[in-house]
């Protein structure tokens, strides 16, 4: 069980000796208010396993043992004081609740009718298990079954200069600079993982060897690019790319979701993302595997200062990791996403698209990566699923 490690945790070190008997409100040590629940009914908890796995970092350790409360009703379960906000503070300074951002995408009079019933019919996105940190940055086989290769008319035994995600069963998205000014594209790879072997295998608990059914290729039906991209430029940098045949979900194609509810909108200002390619940009791929890593979002003034006036605006997502691999393991237009609360469920969200974080990464160390939020592009997304 993934929180035995929280319990085990929490009853050796017993921070609280005195535990807080409520029925339903209590106070965290930290003032923040909450209910006492069952650790599983917690989204707090789901969040951080979502997030996490089973690799979470000792101070959120702390945190929960100090979160622990009795319920006068229920002696037998486990029970925490559930956050009202739903998210863990890394440190004591802190605010008592994390703020959370409602972008003007999040207002659904402004989303195409049709294509936001299109986005709702898809019913198996982002349905597959919880992404996690992995102790190395190559994927598993299948793990992020979404994630799309572009495939350009050049030369070479690696025509791949752009990613995507799949985000219904005829439509990509992915970044406009990955269109404009670029060879022409010629089709969409999906169920890819690496791209030096014919089979993609792996070994369940290390013996039993397990392999993905072959990659697919589509072709380009109709290309979207936002008509207020410039090229050159990072503001509205997203397409739309329509396949030319039906994609039929299978265990290493499936779509990803899109935030089309209020609650999968809601997000952390230092949420934790993945990103998830080959380290594709203009220049090639730079990975034969398909990349993983976490990156965690910066308030965008602090980005500003890495980049000339006025690249950065409120549409885009600025996030970076631990050094300087993390941004480069993205594609240019690759997925940025995690999982989150989807119509009353927990699926994984796509609340990005990589803009700089492919484009510039290496330039230095420091510099995060800038991505196209999602929810900001919505309204023009559901405009163009024709």
């Amino acid at each position: 069980m993934v929180f035995t490690e929280i319990l085990s945790f929490a009853v050796i070190v017993c921070i609280l000796p005195q535990l807080v008997l409520s029925q339903s409100s209590c106070t965290n040590p930290n003032g923040a208010s909450g209910q006492c629940i069952k650790y599983q009914d917690c989204p707090f908890v789901q969040r951080i396993i979502g997030i996490y796995g089973r690799n979470i970092p000792r101070t959120i350790h702390n945190q929960i043992s100090q979160m622990q409360c009795r319920s006068a009703t229920n002696t037998k379960d486990f029970h925490l004081c559930c956050p009202n906000e739903a998210s863990p503070q890394s440190s004591s300074n802190q605010e008592s609740q994390r703020k959370v951002v409602r972008s003007d995408g999040g207002n659904l009079d402004r989303y195409d009718r049709q294509g936001l019933q299109l986005l709702n019919s898809v019913t198996n996105c982002g349905n597959k298990g919880n992404p996690k940190v992995s102790g190395g940055k190559t994927a598993k086989p299948g793990d992020f079954p979404w994630v799309a290769l572009l495939k350009y008319k050049i030369n070479g035994d690696r025509p791949f200069l752009c990613g995507g995600s799949l985000i219904s069963e005829r439509h990509i998205l992915t970044a406009a600079h990955c269109i404009i000014s670029q060879p022409e594209l010629i089709a969409v790879r999906l169920g890819e993982h690496d791209l030096d072997s014919e089979e993609d295998c792996h070994y369940l608990g290390g013996i039993n060897r397990v392999c993905l059914p072959p990659y697919e290729e589509y072709g380009i039906e109709k290309i979207h690019v936002h008509p207020n991209y410039v090229h050159g430029q990072i503001s509205n940098d997203v397409a739309i790319i329509k396949l030319d045949r039906v994609v039929k979900a299978k265990s290493h194609i499936k779509p990803v979701c899109l935030p089309i509810d209020q609650r999968s909108q809601e997000l952390a200002y230092d949420q934790s993302f993945f990103i998830a390619g080959w380290g594709g940009t203009e220049k090639g791929s730079v990975s034969s595997k398909l990349q993983q890593a976490l990156v965690t979002r910066k308030n965008l003034d602090e980005c500003r200062q890495y980049y000339n006036k006025g690249e950065v605006n409120d549409n885009h997502i600025c996030a970076t990791g631990s050094g300087i691999k993390h941004t480069c393991q993205g594609d240019s237009g690759g997925p940025v996403f995690f999982q989150h609360r989807f119509k009353n469920t927990y699926r994984v969200v796509q609340y990005a698209v990589v803009s700089f974080g492919g484009r510039r990464c290496g330039q230095n160390q420091n510099q995060p990566g800038i991505f196209a939020s999602v929810i900001d592009m919505l309204p023009w997304i559901t405009q163009n699923l024709q």
